[in-house]
């Protein structure tokens, strides 16, 4: 695992790294200056140096694991032969405007997953000064970085394990993002509503970088994340970082949001997953299934599914919530309806 993570934090240096040449100017810098296109709408943006830190991290990876496949957000999904089955996810720039109108929050994102498990994730943010990066099952830590250069910091300051917000707190910030499509916008502010009232918070921040919104929630600074209709890349490294941290994270059933919207949360958030919707028109959509089991040891057989005695779990990107009866367990999920199949392979013994 330390040498995945150990490539993981020099392929995002690599790419910080070119981040790091932005011209540092007191004046806004014009869209000719950066090599600026819009791509879906006239706010979503590439430049220039998106695809140069998307070079960058791309031969870190090719160099050390060139057997592995690799999703970027510029060039797409790389396949090749004699795959090893690793898979690497990345976001050469993820906070593209803030990038080009001069805000500090934008980064480099790579994570790497193995049989559908993410093992390693590292985040870079060269104007905020701020790595953060995670292991499955080592933890997640951050520092303040020394001279960014292709491969690790050579003067890192003295990393700080991230334990997550402080739970109990007043004024409870949640972050999220909105969607360039107006329609979806307006589900987005919809739903929004439900949480900041559910989840009792004071306030909400909008960082414009989803994978900084998740290492925030990690290491304390925000309380909550819940944003709809990210790509894998958005959340892929994100998503490991804060769930390192000891923040409970649930990632989007579908990666590809232009097709297959879904949240991706962590923290604290008043609502479960099952209580958010996904858009009306949206082609796969949840289901709700019953089910029970019997059984003349109930705790037993949740406990198969969770480390504690609670009696709503997450398996398959499905919720599943139990209800004890008498030598028996009545069972309810709600999740994608395409996954019903992997859902009933992981719980055998019910009968739906």
């Amino acid at each position: 695992m330390k040498a995945f993570l150990a490539v993981a934090r020099a392929a995002a240096q690599a790419g910080a790294a070119q981040l790091a040449q932005r011209p540092g100017t007191l004046a806004p810098l014009g869209i000719e200056d950066l090599g600026a296109e819009t791509k879906t709408s006239g706010s979503d943006w590439v430049t220039d140096f998106d695809r140069r830190a998307e070079d960058a991290i791309r031969y870190v990876l090719r160099s050390y694991r060139p057997h592995d496949e690799i999703y970027g957000e510029e060039y797409g999904a790389t396949t090749v032969e004699e795959p090893s089955g690793y898979r690497w996810s990345i976001d050469p720039l993820d906070g593209t405007t803030n990038f080009i109108r001069g805000l500090p929050h934008y980064c480099s994102s790579v994570a790497v997953e193995h049989e559908g498990t993410w093992i390693a994730a590292a985040i870079v943010a060269p104007a905020l000064g701020r790595s953060w990066w995670a292991s499955a099952d080592g933890g997640a830590f951050t520092s303040n970085h020394g001279p960014l250069d292709v491969g690790l910091t050579t003067t890192p300051a003295q990393p700080v394990r991230l334990s997550g917000p402080l739970l109990g707190r007043s004024g409870r910030l949640l972050a999220s993002g909105f969607a360039y499509d107006p329609q979806r916008r307006g589900f987005q502010f919809q739903q929004l509503q439900r949480l900041v009232s559910a989840g009792d918070f004071a306030d909400l921040r909008r960082a414009g970088s989803a994978a900084l919104d998740l290492c925030m929630v990690a290491d304390g600074t925000l309380d909550a994340f819940a944003e709809y209709g990210l790509q894998e890349y958005d959340w892929a490294a994100g998503a490991l970082i804060a769930q390192e941290a000891g923040v409970p994270v649930r990632r989007a059933a579908w990666p590809q949001s232009d097709t297959t919207p879904d949240w991706t949360l962590a923290g604290d958030l008043g609502l479960a997953l099952h209580e958010l919707d996904v858009e009306s028109h949206h082609p796969v959509g949840r289901t709700v299934l019953h089910g029970s089991v019997a059984t003349d040891d109930a705790a037993g057989w949740i406990q198969t599914f969770t480390d504690s005695t609670a009696s709503a779990f997450t398996i398959a990107n499905f919720y599943v919530q139990c209800t004890v009866a008498e030598g028996a367990v009545h069972v309810t999920a709600t999740g994608p309806a395409d996954g019903v199949e992997a859902l009933q392979e992981k719980l055998k013994a019910v009968s739906w």
